[in-house]
């Protein structure tokens, strides 16, 4: 297992240090020939969003869209008989339905690939009779409790391992469907998705859930004892469902917005204006970047809903780096147009630091599978923004008239909705930020919506930390290293420039920083007494003067994982992890 993990780990950082993913050819509303990429676009959306509604309209669509769809169910796609043709090719494992219409449906496969390849195969195989025209699109249904990270690292790790399918197909376009009648509920609840924990999400009542598990206890009954213990069953819980997730549901509802072009807000007709209007702010709020679209029973122009980004515009080439640097910079806009008076070497507003934050390289995040690359993100919200440039980004000062929370107070505003990010150069105390976690974040965020970006803390000078809290749930994820752990001649050329935009200007800390983006209602007031709270307990957990200098007095110069454990041997002695403060690998 460990020498398996430690390969993972070696690819995962030839990958990020030396491997860009070739750039996507255009595409046009033409149908694909087959020696270009068919655009793919994934549905992804919450349970009972209306996924499959929406489906079910682009497979009857009028519009001689020729669209190959991989879906979970397809009893669940509502599909007009009369326009299903006589043939069908199964297997064991998969069905493929055809229509006349030139569509054709596909049900997904353990491994999402092979379903994508089947429907690559069938375009080719009914171009070269002359049947129909290749597919100009397929789409992919994502399961209700999928996060789009996941499928989307599928696409990027095919690409980088060189998949020929890939020159067959290219990841395009993310749309989430949100379901209006109870989001807002489901960012709010602390329930794992699962059957314990949720059962509302998978049984329509008390009798639906007792007839499936008894179903279920009548299959593991007929299993042998031996091959039951194979399968580790648990004969008190009959209820083997695969539709169940280790997220909670507020973190899987949100993870599904965040990482999208495209957003629909479903079912509008059975909610007031009122409320529509507060979802469609949240929504916005956690993703700027995104077009929304509102609908009804899923009825929206399928061109429009397809077509709806140009090439390189969207998510689909992005990884953690990406997004996080998409929402600070959403959170920072037009900070530069505002006047700043620079007095020092410590200054690193954005006017005058004079450095790109284009997506082409990220950090050394050995375990996470980023893909960073240049590209612009429309936005077509307005945001409001305050600034307060009194914060301090030197690591030495302990001025206690400067802002060392370093929270920029330039926010973007939707209505009460509106946020900040925390910035310092400083790393955390581990005791405290974990007391902080535990006794304000995970207790008093009944404001807080939101809060993501980088980690730095001082039981380690190399691991580069993702601090997540969602809806009501926290994690703390160790993307790799920090890019200053590594020799700059190792980094990739045409990277140099975006990773350096990341070091702060006195050279004394490379990219290591805490930079957390924070979402909650009135977060864009300045004077708001949560944002303040926030605010004023992070900058607590900062070590202090003394304590950065016993950090400070462990560094050792140069280079390599010998130098880098030397270090953290020494600073995690002194600053020790809480146990109860867990740290996971990025996934």
């Amino acid at each position: 297992m460990i020498a398996v993990r430690n390969m993972m780990f070696l690819l995962s950082f030839i990958k990020l240090a030396f491997a860009l993913p070739l750039p996507s050819p255009p595409i046009t509303d033409a149908s694909p020939s087959p020696s270009s990429p068919i655009p793919v676009t994934l549905v992804s959306g919450f349970l009972g969003a209306g996924k499959s509604t929406l489906l079910s309209k682009m497979l009857n669509n009028d519009k001689s869209l020729k669209i190959g769809v991989v879906v979970n169910d397809m009893a669940e796609v509502n599909v007009d008989s009369k326009l299903i043709k006589q043939e069908t090719f199964e297997s064991d494992d998969h069905t493929v339905v055809e229509l006349e219409n030139g569509c054709a449906c596909c049900d997904a496969s353990d491994e999402l690939l092979t379903s994508i390849s089947r429907l690559v195969t069938l375009s080719d195989l009914r171009n070269q009779a002359d049947d129909h025209p290749p597919f100009s699109d397929i789409v992919i249904e994502a399961s209700g409790i999928s996060d789009p990270k996941g499928i989307r690292r599928t696409f990027q790790d095919a690409q980088m391992y060189g998949m020929p399918l890939m020159d067959r197909v290219r990841l395009r376009t993310l749309v989430t469907v949100v379901d209006t009648t109870t989001f807002l509920d489901h960012i709010a609840r602390s329930g794992m998705v699962n059957a314990e924990d949720s059962p509302d999400l998978f049984f329509r009542s008390d009798e639906e859930r007792k007839r499936r598990t008894d179903a279920d206890r009548e299959w593991a009954e007929a299993l042998s004892p031996e091959l039951r213990e194979a399968l580790n069953l648990d004969m008190n819980n009959f209820f083997q469902n695969s539709e169940s997730s280790h997220s909670s549901v507020s973190q899987l509802c949100i993870s599904q917005v965040e990482i999208s072009d495209v957003i629909l807000l479903n079912k509008v007709d059975l909610q007031d204006s009122e409320r529509i209007n507060l979802i469609e702010k949240v929504v916005t709020a956690l993703n700027p970047r995104a077009k929304i679209l509102k609908c009804s029973r899923g009825d929206v122009d399928v061109v429009m809903l397809l077509r709806s980004l140009k090439e390189g515009a969207g998510v689909a080439d992005c990884g953690v780096v990406d997004d996080h640097k998409d929402f600070v910079s959403a959170a920072l806009q037009d900070e530069s147009a505002e006047v700043h008076d620079c007095e020092g070497s410590d200054c690193d507003h954005p006017s005058h630091d004079h450095k790109s934050h284009d997506h082409t390289e990220s950090h050394d995040h050995e375990d996470s599978h980023d893909h960073s690359h240049s590209h612009s993100n429309s936005n077509t919200h307005s945001h409001s923004h305050s600034h307060d440039h009194s914060a301090c980004d030197d690591p030495d000062c302990t001025d206690p008239s400067h802002s060392h929370s370093h929270s920029r107070s330039n926010t973007h505003s939707h209505g009460n909705i509106g946020s900040f990010v925390f910035r310092s150069r400083r790393p955390f105390h581990p005791d405290r930020l974990n007391d902080f976690i535990k006794t304000k974040l995970n207790k008093g965020t009944s404001k807080l919506l939101r809060a993501k970006g980088f980690c730095w803390m001082a039981h380690s000078h190399s691991a580069a930390l993702y601090f997540a809290f969602a809806g009501v749930t926290f994690e703390m994820q160790c993307l790799g290293r920090w890019w200053a752990c590594l020799p700059s001649d190792t980094w990739p050329a045409d990277a140099m420039d975006a990773i350096l935009a990341d070091f702060d200007s006195e050279g004394k800390v490379g990219d290591r920083r805490n930079e957390i983006v924070f979402i909650g209602d009135n977060f864009s007031n300045n004077d708001d007494p949560a944002r303040a709270d926030i605010e004023k307990n992070l900058a607590s957990c900062l070590l202090n003067k003394e304590e950065m200098q016993e950090y400070t007095d462990c560094l050792v110069k140069g280079y390599g994982e010998e130098v880098e454990a030397q270090i953290d041997t020494k600073v995690s002695k002194i600053f020790a992890l809480p146990p109860s403060l867990e740290i996971s690998d990025a996934q």
